[in-house]
């Protein structure tokens, strides 16, 4: 009997694929009567995973949708899928209409996306081979003419660095909803005074207001890992970044001083070149830990000595 295939939505082989093997989304069978499309569950990914890019493929439709409908893009929005992986959120944001920028570091995923996705029938979709940590935000955004959008499931092993990465480029983005492990989620939600409040917490909310939308259990991923996650949403703000004289030095003392959070600050600040004689007019916080003070009192603190400052 002849039969050809044909790939899609990720699946190259007409065998239904074995648990954590490669299948997902559809196939097509040409036989001699017709086509007939067999469909898979999202839980078989059209790869198997890289534990080295932190892949953790979504297989929920109602966890997708309500990620989607966090963020909510409007048509004409410029939107960002940051680690598009398998096309889960892909999709569902293609649906909107928006102009959709869908980047994955991974190259088998790009070319699962761009069979998903081909430009003829989704001409606002661009799909793109790219690590965002190398990516010029503030370039795309100006390329498009809006402030970007930013939507992803973030490796667990580099969240901070594409938060801070993000944050470099304040002007460019308009907001994130972002999935995350949700440990980090608490660090970056938490409040002065308690054991999670450090540089992440205190960076993030510097630079943006911050949700958290809901949490998700690790039985929605393939592979499943070995720890819940949490949904945020952050939008970007202006208002305490420009309370601060000198953003450069307040992210400089905001590391140093966490880097020693058991220490006071009149401590921790030496390692910056500053001695507790040099900052008088900061002598109020000198004898308290990074950990008790608010982002305002960073904000001042950083404007009162950044005179001082010697490195």
């Amino acid at each position: 009997m002849l039969l050809t295939q044909r790939f899609v939505h990720g699946c190259s082989s007409p065998q239904p694929p074995a648990r954590g093997g490669t299948g997902i989304g559809s196939y097509e069978i040409s036989l001699p009567f017709g086509v007939v499309f067999v469909h898979y569950s999202m839980r078989y990914a059209p790869y198997i995973p890289k534990k080295t890019l932190g892949q953790h493929f979504l297989h929920d439709a109602n966890i997708a949708r309500n990620i989607v409908a966090a963020l909510d893009p409007l048509p004409g929005d410029v939107v960002l899928e940051i680690g598009s992986g398998t096309g889960v959120l892909t999709a569902l944001l293609a649906e909107r209409g928006c102009r959709l920028i869908a980047m994955d570091i991974d190259a088998r995923a790009v070319e699962v996306l761009q069979e998903r996705f081909p430009e003829e029938r989704y001409p606002h979709v661009r799909v793109m081979q790219q690590d965002v940590l190398s990516l010029d935000l503030k370039a795309m955004a100006e390329e498009y003419g809006a402030p970007l959008r930013l939507i992803g499931n973030l490796p667990y092993n580099i969240t901070s660095q594409i938060l801070f990465h993000i944050f470099d480029r304040h002007d460019a983005v308009r907001d994130g909803i972002f999935m995350m492990q949700r440990e980090v989620a608490e660090r970056i939600i938490a409040a002065p005074g308690c054991k999670e409040y450090g540089i992440l917490s205190v960076l993030t909310q510097t630079h943006a207001s911050v949700r958290r939308c809901f949490n998700v259990s690790p039985n929605v991923f393939t592979p499943r890992p070995n720890v819940w996650s949490s949904v945020l949403y952050l939008r970007m703000e202006n208002d305490r970044l420009a309370q601060i004289r000198n953003y450069s030095f307040f992210r400089r003392l905001v590391k140093a001083t966490f880097g020693q959070r058991r220490k006071t600050l009149s401590n921790s600040l030496k390692q910056l070149g500053i001695m507790p004689g040099d900052a008088t007019n900061a002598a109020a916080f000198l004898s308290l830990r990074p950990e008790q003070l608010t982002i305002t009192d960073f904000s001042t603190l950083s404007n009162l000595i950044n005179a001082y400052d010697r490195t």
